[in-house]
C-alpha cells in the first residue's frame, strides 16, 4: 500500500472519477445513487479526518508547526519571530549585494530629483 495511489497526472485521476461516476448512473435507482455516493463521502471523510491529524502530529515533532491566532504570537505582531525554523539570516554576498542595490536606487532617485 506504500505506493498506493499511483503517481498520476491529476487530470487523469479526475477523468477516471467522472467516468466511474457516470458509470454507475445507469446501473442504479436515485436513491441507490445516493446511499452510494454517501457511502463513497463518508469514506473520503476518514480519510480527510486521519490525514488532517497524522500531518498535526508530524508538524508537532517536526516543530515547524505555529498557530498565528495564539494569544502568545498576537501580543509579538510577527507569528514567526519565536520559530527559529522560519527565520534564516540573509548570507554575507546576499546583503552585499543588497546593500549595493541601494546604493544604486539613491544614485538614481538622485538623478530624478535634479
Amino acid at each position: 500500500m506504500h505506493n498506493f495511489p499511483p503517481n498520476i497526472d491529476p487530470k487523469i485521476s479526475t477523468l477516471s472519477a467522472v467516468v466511474i461516476g457516470f458509470a454507475l448512473i445507469d446501473h442504479f435507482t436515485a436513491s441507490e445513487q445516493n446511499a452510494l455516493g454517501n457511502w463513497f463521502i463518508t469514506i473520503g471523510q476518514i480519510l480527510e479526518n486521519n490525514s488532517a491529524f497524522q500531518q498535526l502530529i508530524e508538524g508537532r515533532i517536526q516543530g515547524n508547526s505555529i498557530n498565528i491566532n495564539s494569544q502568545k504570537y498576537k501580543e509579538t505582531g510577527n507569528p514567526y519571530m519565536d520559530n527559529e525554523a522560519w527565520m534564516e539570516s540573509p548570507s554575507d554576498k546576499e546583503f552585499k549585494d543588497l546593500k549595493e542595490t541601494v546604493e544604486i536606487m539613491k544614485k538614481e532617485l538622485e538623478k530624478l530629483s535634479k
